[in-house]
């Protein structure tokens, strides 16, 4: 079976510096060789499925199912766990929201969906098909997933859940392994975070340009991409920053203001439409969060007086946020 899914070549090289670490020399290259896979190779994009199963089948003959995961934190540890990965202008938020939407640059093994919860929230990872039983893969992207949010800011990441069963001793050595509290056998596989930083600013300052340079990327790499899906995932974070959202979201897409209403008008949507239907999601996806001020929440979709976010609130649900609230969960 070969899986149409790719990878970076840029996450390729971690994986065979990963391997580099907790393989002997000999038997990486004799697999590598063995799944047509090149060290050194200059692709831009990798086979995805064929690095699985040749990580699936190191780790059996190493009797080691966190073969890769202990890899990367060598990695972690020289800090040559991906270092050249750009920041992204923004608060907490807008990181984890990265991750959603632009893993697939990188892995194209799932898909991560964010769950805001009333005091902690999850990033899910979904597996694509044919990486069901790929847990060590799996396993490898959670803890590289850790190590980058933590590297970003003060979230604090409370466990990682696993689908996968490990006995008691198992799970005690994955524990060590993440620096996190695990739990087994659950239903998805997940980084669990509390809320209590996600709308500081990241500790680590990110330009604008590492995040259109992101989407175009996104764009090159999906044409059917429409720009009015673009802008959709840009808006989220656009809205929290200073300046003007049509503005942003064209300099971003490297097309002038005009250009880009005009090509969002094509695919019959105005941008006006977008901008209040992003606010309106976003503030759907953040209600959960019992500690957050109806203020807060005014902020962060880029209303700069609490009563106009009030009056474009019973626009979209036809009551108050504190009504709302009551509505969805008592």
């Amino acid at each position: 079976m070969l899986i149409d899914a790719t990878m970076s070549r840029q996450n390729f090289h971690h994986v065979v510096a990963a391997l580099d670490a907790r393989v002997p020399g000999g038997r990486l290259d004799q697999a590598l060789n063995e799944y047509h896979l090149e060290r050194c190779t200059e692709a831009e994009r990798i086979n995805h499925w064929r690095c699985a199963d040749l990580t699936a089948r190191l780790a059996d003959q190493q009797g080691d199912p966190a073969l890769l995961a202990r890899g990367f934190q060598a990695l972690e540890q020289q800090r040559r766990l991906f270092p050249g990965l750009s920041p992204i202008p923004g608060d907490i938020l807008d990181r984890v929201n990265q991750y959603q939407r632009y893993l697939c640059l990188h892995s194209e093994l799932g898909d991560y969906r964010l769950r805001i919860g009333a005091e902690e929230s999850s990033l899910q990872l979904f597996r694509r098909p044919g990486f069901e039983s790929y847990d060590g893969q799996a396993l490898a992207l959670l803890y590289s997933t850790c190590r980058l949010l933590e590297r970003g800011g003060p979230l604090r990441i409370r466990r990682v859940t696993l689908r996968a069963r490990h006995g008691e001793r198992g799970r005690r050595d994955l524990e060590a392994l993440l620096g996190v509290p695990v739990s087994c056998g659950e239903e998805q596989d997940g980084v669990v975070f509390s809320n209590a930083h996600l709308l500081q600013p990241s500790a680590t300052a990110g330009s604008l340009d590492a995040l259109g340079q992101r989407e175009r990327q996104l764009r090159r790499m999906q044409p059917g991409l429409g720009w009015s899906d673009s802008v959709r995932g840009l808006l989220p974070t656009v809205v929290g920053l200073p300046g003007k959202p049509l503005a942003l979201c064209a300099s971003l897409l490297a097309v002038s203001e005009r250009t880009l209403q005009r090509r969002v008008e094509a695919e019959g949507q105005d941008f006006r439409s977008l901008l209040s239907d992003s606010r309106r999601q976003l503030a759907l996806t953040l209600m959960p969060w019992r500690d957050l001020t109806t203020e807060q929440l005014a902020v962060r979709l880029g209303y700069s007086q609490t009563a106009q976010f009030y009056r474009a609130f019973r626009d979209w649900f036809g009551e108050s946020p504190g009504r709302k609230r009551v509505a969805m969960y008592g």
